[in-house]
């Protein structure tokens, strides 16, 4: 992995967990977005499948994917289950 791309893996975890990764500010959709499609070329390229970047792209904008944390309360006995990759539709 080259500078350039974790960069852009960081970019993308600092939008999905919410919070700046690096010294920055928190990364904003389309950022993310954008993130994803340099990572997503360099995988298709690597590999020879799955999606490229203009895909990526074409699919954030109709899916327009959000992060949201399904959390279950420790005091009655439960666990945090994570985070969900979910579209603005739900």
């Amino acid at each position: 992995m080259n500078t350039a791309e974790a960069r852009d893996l960081l970019r993308l975890l600092s939008w999905l967990l919410g919070a700046p990764v690096l010294d920055e500010e928190p990364v904003n959709d389309a950022e993310a977005m954008e993130a994803a499609a340099l990572l997503a070329d360099q995988a298709h390229q690597a590999l020879g499948s799955g999606p490229d970047g203009q895909g990526v792209r074409a699919l954030w904008c109709q899916v327009q994917p959000i992060v949201t944390v399904d959390r279950v309360p420790y005091d009655s006995g439960g666990e945090p289950s994570g985070l969900r990759l979910v579209g603005r539709d739900g």
